[in-house]
């Protein structure tokens, strides 16, 4: 079952590039592709410097439809996640004898599946809100996502090709469609002109929206399971 697929192919192609040294594999992972400043910061900061790059409603606007596409997609992420298992998360199937350099991993997910990658959503999804208003700048967010966000979470068995590749498709797709759809851009300059005397308010909004995006909308999800799920 396992011979001739060449999504499991190429994962374990790639789980190999992985040396036998757990203890440097480990390093590698906690101090590079896995810490939230290397990962985060070439991405957030275009964000941050895109928004106060002058006084645009129009370019606010179109970065707040995309944020919203990339929180729609991201949750969406996180309920096929939960929903839908074309494949369990290698780390987690025993069939596939990849090599795990933390075990601890194991027991991280509280979901089997792993199409989409829901990080590889949300982290495409927010370099096209910035491809948008800045191809230069959008090209290097998107190769540092495929590099050092999406790439290494296959290499370590996290997941498969296919989850990058659908999220790859699902987070762009989607902010691209919120941007081409007239009504989500005048919605929010609608919002902004309300607005427009206490700006302050929505500036600190946007921060709290990327403080929660930084860490994959952790707050908000336990937010929502304590609404739906209060007695669990």
């Amino acid at each position: 079952m396992i011979g001739g697929h060449p999504d499991i192919e190429l994962l374990l192609k790639l789980n190999s590039l992985l040396g036998s040294n757990d203890q440097y594999n480990k390093f590698v992972w906690y101090s590079i592709f896995g810490n939230a400043i290397v990962r985060g910061l070439p991405i957030f900061f275009p964000l941050v410097a895109l928004w106060f790059s002058g006084d645009s409603e129009k370019r606010r606007s179109r970065m707040l439809a995309g944020l919203l596409a990339t929180s729609l997609m991201t949750v969406l992420s996180f309920w096929l996640q939960h929903h839908f298992t074309p494949h369990i998360r290698p780390i987690l199937d025993p069939a596939l004898h990849v090599h795990i350099a933390d075990p601890t991993w194991i027991g991280v997910f509280d979901r089997q599946g792993s199409f989409p990658s829901d990080t590889g959503t949300l982290f495409f999804s927010l370099a096209t809100v910035i491809f948008i208003e800045n191809r230069l700048i959008g090209c290097f967010c998107f190769i540092w996502v495929l590099a050092v966000i999406t790439f290494p979470r296959v290499v370590f068995g996290w997941h498969y090709p296919s989850d990058i590749v659908g999220s790859l498709l699902l987070g762009p797709g989607c902010v691209y469609f919120f941007n081409k759809i007239p009504y989500f851009v005048a919605l929010f300059e609608r919002v902004l002109k309300l607005f427009e005397s206490r700006m302050y308010i929505v500036h600190a909004l946007f921060f709290v929206f990327l403080a929660d995006a930084y860490t994959l909308f952790q707050g908000s999800q336990q937010i929502l399971k304590l609404i739906l799920f209060p007695l669990k």
